[in-house]
């Protein structure tokens, strides 16, 4: 048996034994760390070929694992690749053809890789969305005020290939490690482009949110703190910031982060707002961030073997989570405060109609409502609506 042979027998190998509540990243690193005999290189090569197979999503799905892998490499890579070279020599041969031409070539049809065209939200390109699936989506870097400077100095001296995008956000290939080039958190943060514009609202209305005292605010999801980081660079320091997350734990590592990012926290509790909030009922605060737990739609660029098993019965389940969250969290929004509702969906059911639903029961004017569109520039697609009293 070829070596190439051999990489896709030990790709199936993986795909067979996935567990799909499990990141793939896990399960790959799980699986390598237990087979000693893979070296660096067969580890991404196998690695990549799994992540074509999912990358499929619902196309060729009742075709054989070594027949989706191989579309999937064919799809994915514009230059030859050995293993197409030698299993699949005709394919190979037009590897640089569009990737229309190379979609015709295959039979396959963008809708069939994403088949869920008729729940995604209003202006999404759902052939784009679903021909974005076929590629990892790059890293970008957001500089932290003051810090540019310092930060292309390091990236020379390393030196590393990137492309600014914006005066303060920077592009690489998504395979770059910044880790050992950069102080992370403390001079950028490692954060998608779509991410760092989810609260331009602040940037451009200024008139809103004075500097004379410090602007209250509540990270309700906070997850990983990646826009409370955001929020305070907009506000210049001007924030009495307050973040809650559902799990202890990742509480604990988003302290963590704040402080290497020299963050203060007034305060920090563990809450479950589908339930209930832990704050007292006439705690108010005049911005409420809520970065909803979502199907995650938006970056399955970054994981499709959620885009693979999704169950389309999911997104009901969701938006029933976003809309009890928002009802305990929106009693806090104080009067002339504004709630930033966000998402990585694609899908109207946890967007435009969770914003119509806060409308309605709330009484709230919606001042912003839109999707950031990644997937025609290898970014994640966000969803983000600006709601005042």
């Amino acid at each position: 048996m070829s070596r190439f042979h051999s990489y896709i027998s030990s790709a199936i190998k993986i795909i067979e034994s996935y567990d799909n509540g499990k990141p793939l990243s896990y399960h790959l690193k799980n699986f390598f760390s237990a087979q000693k005999k893979y070296g660096s290189r067969d580890r991404k090569t196998i690695a990549s070929l799994c992540y074509n197979y999912f990358r499929l999503g619902a196309a060729l799905k009742n075709e054989p694992a070594e027949e989706r892998i191989l579309a999937g490499l064919f799809l994915a890579e514009n230059k030859s690749n050995e293993v197409l070279a030698l299993l699949r020599p005709h394919w190979n041969g037009q590897v640089n053809l569009t990737i229309d031409e190379k979609l015709a070539l295959s039979g396959i049809d963008p809708a069939a890789i994403f088949p869920f065209q008729h729940e995604t939200g209003n202006n999404i390109d759902n052939s784009a969305f679903a021909i974005s699936f076929l590629n990892q989506p790059d890293l970008f870097l957001r500089l932290r005020p003051g810090k540019k400077r310092q930060v292309i100095e390091k990236l020379n001296n390393a030196p590393l290939s990137f492309e600014p995008l914006t005066e303060d956000c920077l592009k690489f290939t998504n395979n770059t490690s910044l880790d050992n080039v950069l102080d992370i958190n403390k001079e950028a943060v490692i954060q998608d482009y779509n991410s760092q514009l989810v609260l331009d609202f602040i940037k451009q209305n200024p008139a809103y949110f004075p500097v004379n005292s410090k602007i209250s605010a509540w990270d309700c999801c906070a997850a990983s703190g990646g826009k409370s980081i955001l929020m305070f660079d907009i506000l210049k320091g001007n924030l009495k910031l307050t973040v809650s997350d559902i799990r202890e734990n990742i509480l604990a590592n988003l302290v963590k982060r704040l402080e290497h990012a020299g963050i203060n926290i007034y305060r920090k509790f563990v809450t479950d707002l589908s339930k209930r909030s832990s704050l007292s009922g006439d705690e108010t605060f005049s911005i409420i961030l809520c970065d909803a737990p979502c199907t995650g739609s938006g970056t399955w660029s970054r994981t499709p073997e959620q885009l693979f098993n999704f169950d389309k019965n999911s997104i009901a389940v969701y938006a029933e989570r976003q809309k009890k969250i928002i009802s305990n969290a929106l009693p806090h929004l104080a009067a002339g405060g504004f709630f930033f509702y966000i998402t990585c969906s694609v899908f109207k059911e946890e967007n435009e109609v969770v914003v119509e639903y806060i409308k309605e029961k709330f009484h709230l004017q919606v001042l912003q409502m839109e999707y950031l569109r990644g997937y025609n520039m290898k970014a994640d697609t966000m969803f983000v609506a600006v709601l005042s009293l």
